[in-house]
């Protein structure tokens, strides 16, 4: 899916550069890896026979995504400026199997339901969306033949929701599940420098860029526990739900890159770029738990790279 879009925007971007000079339009394939690390821990086993506990944190994998945008700059302006949207996902399940240990939901809802010291074994469906949209304007400054800088200013607005699907069970027929939904939205400004350095007359030169945004962002927070199978109990909730809407508070983002580039002088200027790219949202994971210490609630986004840029 990811490869027939990418495609079909270079065959846009190869019917608009024909039409307008001084516009850039590329897109680059992502291939990263998220981790939340340690706030998503979202289970507890305690051995019943051993003084011993574990806190059980969701190791994503790798994920591919894609970014597209389009940088216009006329012959006559001092400042470039650029659009670019970036979109990624992942999905990471894990399960706790039946065993002489009990298993303590460590999300709100299902801790108070009264269900929790009751559980020997789960399972987890953890996913997240993130989109991204950038406006920014630069400018080339050359510090010399070989290197140039490049200074930012913009806007960047974030969308990254989350979502985790659990179910909880015991020995003697009880089953629940829990369903967690945790929703971000934010927007602010952004600045960061950029630089190029050709090691060498010729078409291929070392790049990096380091970014930062401020922004200032919602999240809506909701988990819903529920009993769907096992013997009633008088002495615990059959549902029980927690929410934290419309929070309104700030955050940080820093984000780096450092790669290479390859320019092809045709007819069209065709630019291609591999490197490695890292993001770091702090305290971006506001989820509900019961045991508040271990939440330092950064979400990262790191790995590779590569893309294509075609200048008329």
């Amino acid at each position: 899916m990811i490869r027939s879009v990418t495609c079909l925007i270079l065959l846009l971007a190869g019917a608009t550069i024909a039409q307008a000079e001084g516009m850039t339009p590329f897109a680059e394939a992502i291939v990263w890896h998220a981790s939340a690390e340690t706030s998503s821990v979202w289970a507890s086993e305690v051995p019943l026979l051993v003084q011993e506990f574990e806190a059980t944190n969701l190791d994503f994998g790798w994920n591919a995504g894609v970014r597209a945008g389009l940088e216009i700059k006329p012959p006559e302006w001092l400042w470039d400026v650029r659009f670019t949207v970036t979109h990624f996902q992942t999905s990471q399940d894990a399960a706790i199997e039946d065993g002489f240990n009990l298993v303590i939901p460590e999300f709100f809802s299902g801790f108070l339901s009264g269900d929790a010291f009751d559980f020997t074994t789960a399972s987890v469906d953890w996913s997240i969306q993130y989109t991204t949209f950038d406006w920014e304007v630069g400018h080339d400054i050359y510090m010399s033949e070989n290197c140039l800088i490049r200074p930012t200013f913009g806007l960047k607005g974030a969308i990254i929701d989350q979502n985790v699907h659990s179910k909880w069970g015991d020995l003697f027929g009880l089953i629940a599940v829990e369903n967690v939904s945790h929703e971000f939205f934010g927007i602010g400004p952004s600045a960061g420098i950029g630089a190029r350095w050709s090691p060498s007359p010729g078409n291929f030169c070392l790049v990096g860029d380091l970014t930062g945004a401020m922004l200032y962002g919602v999240w809506n927070v909701e988990d819903d526990y529920q009993r769907v199978g096992g013997l009633p109990s008088s002495s615990t909730y059959d549902a029980f739900s927690t929410s934290m809407n419309d929070s309104k508070l700030g955050t940080v983002m820093i984000r780096s890159f450092f790669g290479a580039e390859w320019r092809l002088p045709l007819h069209a200027n065709v630019v291609g770029r591999v490197g490695y790219e890292m993001q770091w949202w702090a305290n971006q994971q506001r989820f509900l738990t019961f045991q508040q210490l271990p939440m330092h609630g950064d979400l990262t986004f790191q790995g590779g790279v590569c893309g294509i840029a075609v200048t008329y």
